[in-house]
């Protein structure tokens, strides 16, 4: 009985222990109040989002030239730019009744990008003007700052996914940020933060993708300007 008592003790302790080593997510998403509600938004362009890392290398502190939040770049997936924006453009039209602009570079006044280090409200107010160039009433802009792919499989990796961008509204009549998100985030074993339980339970405990952990994210952040 004792012997059997141990066994099971021991066999606890041990599914434990994997149980602890299966992949959380760090709380990295964060999307501040809204200055204006979706029914307000009628004509809404949306520039596609915008590489970073590429043109300021990888493992630089970085400023958003929006809204000046410091992220570290890293390797950026090819193709991540567009899959955020497509997946941006459909949540939009499948949630809101919005008229979706999205031009071609080639319509877009010429605005370079700003570190962050300089003048944001200048930057902030270039992304107005290319709105009311096109007829709209507020602009969605967002930046990829690191789109690190996991190395390894859905129960084994070398090194976690790990994502960072933002996406911030701009009112086109008064220059103004309405409404901003970022997401910052690298998955990480569950015995790293018993809190991110929940994460746990709903990537049903697999390391997930990079375009799967940003998705989520971008999913979250939209749900929340979607209750406003």
């Amino acid at each position: 009985m004792e012997k059997q008592k141990s066994l099971c003790l021991k066999l606890c302790c041990l599914l434990l222990s994997v149980f602890l080593m299966l992949p959380a997510c760090s709380a990295g998403m964060v999307a501040h109040e809204s200055a204006a509600s979706p029914e307000s938004m009628k004509n809404v362009l949306v520039l596609p989002f915008k590489d970073i890392s590429a043109l300021y290398g990888e493992e630089n502190n970085l400023r958003c030239p929006v809204c000046g939040k410091v992220f570290l770049t890293g390797n950026v997936a090819e193709g991540a730019d567009v899959i955020l924006t497509k997946h941006l453009i459909s949540l939009l039209k499948s949630h809101t009744g919005f008229k979706i602009i999205y031009p071609g570079e080639e319509r877009m006044l010429s605005n370079g990008f700003n570190t962050g280090n300089e003048n944001r409200p200048s930057e902030v107010k270039k992304i107005a003007e290319n709105g009311q160039l096109l007829g709209a009433d507020t602009v969605i802009i967002g930046h990829i700052y690191r789109f690190r792919e996991r190395a390894g499989t859905s129960y084994s990796v070398e090194s976690p996914a790990s994502v960072a961008f933002d996406l911030h509204f701009i009112s086109v009549p008064d220059g103004r940020v309405v409404w901003t998100g970022h997401m910052d985030e690298t998955q990480r074993p569950l015995s790293e933060n018993l809190f991110e339980i929940g994460s746990f339970i709903k990537r049903k405990g697999e390391w997930v993708t990079a375009g799967d952990l940003a998705i989520s994210g971008l999913e979250s952040m939209l749900r929340i300007f979607f209750t406003k």
